[in-house]
């Protein structure tokens, strides 16, 4: 079995919490971690600030961040974690998709779809079998493995603090693991769980005709008081930041398909493909097809 202190730089572990269960201190290692909770909810603790995660939430932790969790609710909290030394990736897919890598010095909360889910669930278990009960191949598959979990998460998933503001990032696209500072997400003495169940409806339902009354009933808000508090923490109005969302998963698609840009505004929650396009220019700077064109 690949453990903490016998592995080839990528181990995976498996364990249910009760709800109660409460890891008291911070603590950090040298590998990159990826949480992936399965059942149940827990408070996730980096660095002095708090992400709520939820059943099919999957967070990133940079190597050296320290971080803890508290277990919450009333359900056994199963999660899956894989370690993963990023020089275990060297060479892997390097060609394809040398960014992938770069992924695992983030840290970052990400909001997977069902499809994401749908592909995350079994690949973990292939993976924990692997690390569970290795052979000479076992190391080559886990490798290869960690490379299509990270696809996947590139494919499926949202980040739920996205900064959708595109002059924090000098009119370049965004980087997917990009999240708020402190005060950005904070309100009072902790992070506003309202507003957190809103994004994260958001990043659920953003290829829906998603309205800012439907998000507030959907977290039993009123429709003027989510805008009012959405703008104020976040800095975006509910609006902007839907489009930034669709605009990303927009931008991924058309780096990794080759459905037509009409399709994947309509996948993406846009009802106009002329008012997607001008959303897709005002935030990535070019035209949906010259950004596929100069992917390619």
């Amino acid at each position: 079995m690949y453990t903490e202190d016998n592995n080839e730089g990528i181990y995976v572990e498996r364990q249910t919490r009760v709800p109660i269960f409460s890891m008291t201190y911070g603590h950090f290692h040298r590998y990159s971690e990826i949480f992936y909770l399965r059942t149940g909810s827990c408070v996730y603790s980096v660095a002095g600030e708090s992400h709520r995660l939820q059943a099919g939430d999957l967070f990133l932790i940079a190597p050296g961040d320290t971080h803890s969790t508290r277990y919450e609710g009333i359900v056994p909290c199963e999660r899956t974690v894989v370690y993963c030394l990023p020089q275990a990736l060297s060479g892997v897919c390097q060609d394809s998709h040398p960014d992938l890598p770069e992924r695992l010095f983030h840290t970052g909360r990400v909001v997977l779809s069902e499809t994401g889910r749908s592909v995350i669930d079994p690949l973990l278990d292939t993976m924990l079998q692997e690390s569970n009960a290795p052979d000479p191949y076992s190391h080559a598959f886990l490798q290869l493995q960690v490379m299509t979990l990270l696809l996947t998460i590139k494919r499926h998933g949202l980040p739920v603090y996205a900064d959708p503001d595109p002059r924090r990032s000098n009119g370049m696209p965004l980087s997917p693991c990009t999240i708020f500072t402190q005060e950005e997400i904070r309100c009072g003495s902790g992070i506003s769980t309202d507003i957190n169940a809103a994004l994260h409806y958001i990043a659920q339902n953003y290829a829906m005709p998603l309205t800012l009354t439907e998000v507030a009933a959907a977290i039993s808000l009123t429709p003027t008081y989510l805008s009012r508090k959405f703008k104020r923490i976040t800095g975006t109005t509910f609006k902007e930041y839907l489009n930034y969302i669709r605009i990303r998963q927009a931008s991924q698609m058309l780096l990794s398909t080759d459905i037509s840009v009409t399709q994947i505004a309509i996948r993406c929650g846009f009802n106009s493909s002329n008012y997607f396009k001008d959303c897709f220019r005002r935030i990535n700077g070019v035209s949906p097809r010259t950004f596929r064109q100069q992917a390619r």
